[in-house]
């Protein structure tokens, strides 16, 4: 069944459990890929409305502090214009990056250390066998033992007060997504994902994840994948993410292209 992901990639499978050594990290970020493989593998699948998971203390204590000391400053993301992320005056209320070696010239010199090493990470087949084991049968539901071809995709999101997304399922060439959390403290705990069962032309909050510091969550798409997030108010602070989506190849997101980066 993991063939289709493995020929992608031309390495040997990684052995569930266990891990395996990515030749491209560092020592450190080696434990990091291997932390996360292993909190995704010992994470309890909650099957409504669909296979997701939610795991706390993702990273440790000392990479989480270099993840908020290093996110993205403003003039790195780009502004997306989606019908959830305008105000009626007109203010786009989100912006995004993705992480990839095009992008990391816009980050200063730390910054970019820093994210350069965990894109190795974010990118590890290692950590893309996790999550595609973990959701292997919502997987195959949708494409039997052929695959397609997978690429996966981590872009930063940066909300702001007054952003808000509606129940959605994702769109089909999105496999599977795990989203990191990146608040400073307790305070926008209320802020997480959101899921929903439909009854109907009705939906239903099953229940709303809590957006805490070095926290995320994982979850298959499938037709039935409802989720959201609540309109951030006026007087929130700003909300950082990182997803790491696996896509079809071929249909990923890019982030668009600027003047220097052609």
């Amino acid at each position: 069944m993991l063939s289709a992901l493995h020929s992608l990639f031309d390495r040997v499978a990684v052995q569930i459990p266990g891990a395996r050594t990515d030749p491209n990290l560092d020592p450190e970020m080696q434990r990091v890929l291997n932390r996360l493989a292993e909190r995704i593998r010992n994470a309890p699948i909650d099957p409504v409305p669909n296979d997701n998971i939610y795991i706390e203390n993702a990273f440790t204590s000392r990479i989480y502090a270099q993840i908020l000391e290093y996110l993205p400053d403003e003039n790195a993301y780009d502004f997306i214009v989606h019908p959830d992320a305008v105000l009626p005056d007109g203010t786009v209320t989100r912006k995004l990056l993705d992480l990839s070696e095009r992008t990391l010239p816009r980050l200063n010199p730390k910054q970019r250390a820093f994210w350069k090493r965990m894109l190795g990470v974010m990118t590890s087949p290692a950590l893309v066998d996790a999550i595609t084991t973990k959701f292997a049968k919502g997987i195959a539901a949708a494409y039997g033992d052929e695959w397609p071809e997978l690429i996966p995709v981590p872009v930063f999101y940066r909300d702001y007060p007054g952003y808000r997304i509606g129940i959605h399922p994702d769109i089909a060439c999105k496999i599977a997504t795990m989203q990191f959390y990146f608040p400073r403290d307790l305070s926008q705990v209320h802020l997480g994902t959101s899921f929903h069962i439909r009854n109907g032309t009705e939906f239903e909050l099953h229940k709303t994840n809590e957006f805490k510091p070095n926290s995320a969550y994982a979850f298959v798409r499938a037709e039935n994948s409802w989720h959201s997030v609540q309109r951030l108010a006026l007087t929130e602070k700003v909300r950082d993410t990182l997803a790491l989506t696996i896509y079809i190849k071929g249909t990923e997101y890019q982030s668009p292209y600027r003047a220097a980066e052609k």
